[in-house]
């Protein structure tokens, strides 16, 4: 621009918006600057006085020492609202991360699945194996269930059910009938 140039010209050549180009930074942070005190109602008299931080973080500090009480941000907020505090879980989780008081993040244990998927039976009725699939039926317009015990030797179907519902009594009927026809008469039980 200093050569001559148009000011839209210089911008269409070094790829900037208008926007980009009048921006100054004021070296802060957007929104309400974090406040130094925090409301408190006495229970007693019913006035609220404005109590310093500083004070609200010996309450919190006090609060973690008690093992009766909750020892997590939000409990903990929840415990200073009951004791007549006018704070939000925001304010807590500041004031907390600022005196380092936060606790560690739980470790979250993955999902443990099976380990050793293949079922490998000597013989036959050694591993017996209970499914319950559901299908849509279009004419009746809802889900039938097909419950399905096999042998995982013979991969022989010992028994089926198909019901538009599968409560646990036919469960257990299906489960007698299984015992009574194959292993009681193979000694098996």
């Amino acid at each position: 621009m200093s050569l001559g140039l148009k000011r839209d010209d210089c911008l269409e050549i070094t790829g900037l918006t208008k926007n980009q180009f009048y921006y100054v930074e004021k070296g802060t942070k957007p929104g309400r600057r974090p406040s130094n005190v925090t409301l408190w109602r006495d229970p007693s008299t019913l006035i609220k006085y404005e109590v310093d931080n500083v004070d609200v973080v010996q309450k919190i500090v006090d609060i973690k020492l008690n093992p009766d009480l909750a020892n997590w941000y939000r409990l903990i907020t929840l415990t200073l609202q009951i004791l007549g505090y006018y704070i939000n879980h925001k304010k807590v989780y500041r004031l907390m991360f600022e005196y380092l008081l936060l606790e560690q993040a739980r470790k979250r244990t993955g999902r443990e699945f099976v380990k050793y998927r293949r079922v490998a039976p000597h013989k036959p009725l050694e591993v017996i194996e209970m499914d319950i699939k559901y299908v849509w039926v279009y004419g009746k317009r809802k889900y039938a269930y097909i419950l399905t015990v096999l042998d995982t030797f013979t991969r022989y179907v010992l028994h089926w059910d198909v019901g538009y519902t599968m409560k646990s009594d036919q469960v257990k009927a299906v489960w007698e009938y299984v015992i009574t026809t194959y292993l009681q008469p193979a000694g098996i039980l």
